[in-house]
């Protein structure tokens, strides 16, 4: 009988020094480190939209446009007209001093809250003080912007920027102490003259002249006299003609407003010879203001001395002269002299007392009066040259005499409606 017992029987075990066969050995399968790339083409992820930036604001320039500002504001004042037509009108008075002080404050703001460039700083300092001296009676304040500009122009050698203010200068100390700027004045020009700048020496003894005349005391005449006889004396040595004929022209005016004597008409005649000898100069002859300030003068000079027949023809020469200079003077009433004598290599460009010609040459910058003044001055002194035949004229010179005065008339009135 089986008893239910398992008999287990064990494998046979290997002899000693007998190796047990080994399971042969599956090499692995080598990794792919490249992936194959697909035969369909995969279309490109689509870039993300990009959101447009928003302009970047320019950036202000603040000095240029206060400068910009203040020179509006002064041009829409001066726009207004003069100020001697506005003072009828009080409201347009108000308006015209309240751009001017507007004006002036930009001028103020730049100078005061703003670093600025040298040479920027000079013309602000001298544009600033000639709106004080030209519509302020603030002259303390102009001469302290002037003091200072003149400082600035030394240390960085800005010549003609400082010879303007000096030119300014003079004037301002004029409505102070005439004694002072007179004195100013002789300091400048021996520096100048050290420097041989001969177009400033021609500006700033025409200057003394003009300020000399100003005083009108006898020793002033008389300095007008020496600075004009300097001044000839200089522009004949270097050939400066034009020069020379401004001079002289203005020499023979001066004998005529100080004295209506035989003496001073035969000094005034002698000035004048001189300066109709020049007029054959090309360059003069050019110069429409010295033909007609020759012949008004030499027109004067009859006039006083009472000879109505060199009256009559001298008054034609003036006519003609008017009639045929009409078309070239300056709105500003300025206009150029040249001098022939200085190299204009180193000239500024732009405007100023010397400044360059539109021919390249140095010229020195003189002011006089208006087209419309000097037609009306035509016929004051044509009526006075034909007033011993009146009637015998059919009321020509009352007729002349007239129409003078309509056009002073007619010239008041449109700068007031300005």
């Amino acid at each position: 009988m089986s008893s239910g017992i398992a008999v287990v029987i064990p494998s046979p075990s290997p002899s000693h020094g007998q190796r047990a066969p080994s399971m042969p050995t599956i090499p692995p399968r080598p990794v792919e480190t490249t992936q194959r790339i697909a035969s369909t083409p995969v279309a490109a992820p689509k870039p993300a939209a990009q959101v447009p930036m928003a302009p970047q604001p320019p950036s202000i320039d603040y000095q240029m446009l206060l400068l910009s500002l203040a020179e509006d504001y002064l041009a829409a004042a001066h726009g207004e007209g003069s100020l001697k037509a506005l003072r009828e009108q009080e409201i347009d008075t108000r308006r015209y001093y309240k751009l001017i002080a507007t004006g002036l404050g930009c001028l103020e703001t730049l100078l005061n809250r703003f670093k600025m460039q040298p040479h920027m700083e000079a013309t602000v300092r001298l544009r600033y003080a000639s709106v004080l001296y030209d519509e302020t009676d603030n002259m303390m304040e102009a001469e302290q912007s002037l003091s200072d500009g003149i400082k600035l122009c030394d240390r960085y050698r800005f010549l003609d920027l400082k010879y303007n203010m000096e030119h300014l200068l003079a004037q301002v100390l004029l409505k102070g102490s005439s004694r002072a700027s007179m004195k100013f004045l002789d300091g400048v020009i021996k520096d100048v003259e050290a420097y041989q700048h001969t177009a400033w020496v021609y500006a700033f003894r025409f200057l003394k002249v003009s300020l000399s005349l100003k005083l009108s005391s006898h020793q002033d005449i008389l300095s007008a006299f020496g600075q004009l006889k300097s001044i000839s004396a200089l522009a004949d040595r270097l050939g400066d003609k034009a020069i020379l004929a401004i001079a002289s022209t203005l020499e023979a005016l001066i004998h005529l407003r100080e004295s209506s004597s035989a003496e001073s008409i035969e000094q005034a005649q002698r000035a004048l010879a001189l300066a109709r000898s020049l007029q054959l100069d090309p360059v003069i002859g050019q110069m429409s203001q010295i033909a007609v300030l020759t012949n008004i003068v030499d027109l004067s000079c009859s006039l006083q001395h009472s000879d109505p027949s060199q009256a009559v023809t001298k008054m034609q020469a003036m006519q003609a002269s008017l009639e045929s200079h009409s078309d070239v003077w300056q709105e500003d009433c300025s206009f150029l002299v040249p001098v022939q004598s200085q190299d204009a290599s180193r000239a500024p460009e732009g405007s100023g007392i010397v400044q360059k010609n539109f021919k390249g040459s140095l010229s020195v910058m003189f002011c006089w009066s208006s087209w419309a003044d000097i037609y009306a001055l035509g016929y004051l002194l044509s009526s006075m040259a034909i007033a011993h035949r009146n009637t015998s004229d059919g009321l020509r010179s009352e007729q002349m005499l007239k129409e003078g005065l309509r056009c002073l008339d007619s010239k008041l009135s449109s700068t007031v409606e300005a």
